[in-house]
């Protein structure tokens, strides 16, 4: 009897386990990872969900706050509802996106807080967060296709051509290293002279402030009568200048006398040339006269009369000059 009833267990457990499997599907199935209460219900207008399966975790800052638990197709795209848990609050103003951190990973929902928190509050419950503040994931073909193409059409190549490019035109290590070291050195000077760079900027900054003390003059400087000086001086000068002109071009005009003269002069200096040779005798002769004749002469000057000659009437006349000559100790 007891192998009967062992048959007829048997036969019994795959019946029922073959009728309730028509309604058990993985959707049904409890999510392993929820571990969050659903206090309240938010819908999420999304265009599409891809795979996102109801169960799914929904996640903000890297913390579970819910788990999706419809999806509800509708005239704009798919109504997901979530159940959220009220010791995680979701700002209103939060952007909803679905995520897969791996091509055969997980689907989950995620909520991202804005940057700039405003006083909208935390989502509560029947709030609806619009399409404008959701992202759909783009589909797993196109993911795929676009890789696709990224690997064959060259991109990878083209990326490891760059890179060669790159290596060839950058510099040596060595003069990387010897760059680095120069810069090194530069900064340690610049470190070493901050003092020197703050009483520059303490300068600049008091020639900064001495401009409201100087604004008058600086307002006459460039106002109305600063206008008028530079005014005026500027006609000043361009009226002399004007004026100036004029005679330096009737100089030059007028100076058309001087050609024929510096030509004479040219002329006479060519003739002239031909002497120039026996210049060397004629100063040696010139100084000769000078230190042997001149020189003397002056030093002890006196003529020595040795003899006078006279004719007819005139012999009388010496006789007599040279008697008086005699007596004054002049003629011997």
């Amino acid at each position: 009897m007891k192998t009967r009833f062992l048959w007829i267990l048997a036969v019994l457990v795959p019946v029922m386990l073959v009728m309730s499997g028509c309604s058990l599907s993985p959707n049904r199935l409890p999510s392993v990872k929820a571990g969050v209460s659903a206090d309240y219900e938010v819908t999420l207008k999304f265009a599409s969900v891809l795979n996102l399966p109801t169960g799914a975790d929904v996640m903000m800052n890297g913390l579970q706050v819910g788990r999706v638990k419809e999806l509800n197709e509708s005239k704009d795209g798919v109504d997901v509802v979530v159940g959220l848990t009220a010791s995680r609050p979701v700002p209103a103003d939060s952007t909803a996106i679905i995520r897969q951190n791996t091509p055969l990973g997980d689907t989950y929902l995620g909520f991202t807080p804005p940057e700039n928190p405003t006083n909208a509050g935390n989502l509560h419950d029947g709030s609806v967060v619009p399409m404008s503040r959701t992202t759909s994931p783009p589909t797993l073909e196109d993911t795929i296709a676009v890789l696709a193409y990224f690997v064959n059409g060259g991109t990878v190549q083209k990326v490891q051509d760059t890179m060669v490019t790159l290596n060839k035109t950058l510099p040596q290590i060595k003069d990387v290293r010897r760059l680095a070291s120069t810069v090194a050195t530069d900064l340690d000077d610049l470190a070493g002279n901050l003092g020197e760079i703050d009483r520059l900027l303490t300068g600049l900054d008091g020639v900064a402030k001495s401009f409201p003390a100087s604004r008058v003059q600086i307002e006459h400087v460039f106002g109305d009568q600063g206008i008028d000086y530079y005014k005026t001086v500027g006609y000043s000068l361009v009226r002399h200048i004007a004026t100036l002109l004029p005679s330096v071009g009737s100089v030059f005009t007028g100076g058309l006398w001087v050609v024929p003269l510096l030509t004479s002069i040219a002329e006479a200096a060519e003739n002239a040339a031909p002497i120039w040779p026996a210049g060397d005798r004629m100063v040696a002769g010139a100084n000769d006269f000078v230190s042997n004749t001149l020189k003397p002469f002056l030093k002890n000057p006196r003529v020595a009369i040795t003899s006078v000659k006279a004719k007819g009437s005139d012999k009388q006349m010496l006789a007599d000059s040279a008697s008086i000559l005699r007596i004054l100790g002049v003629v011997r």
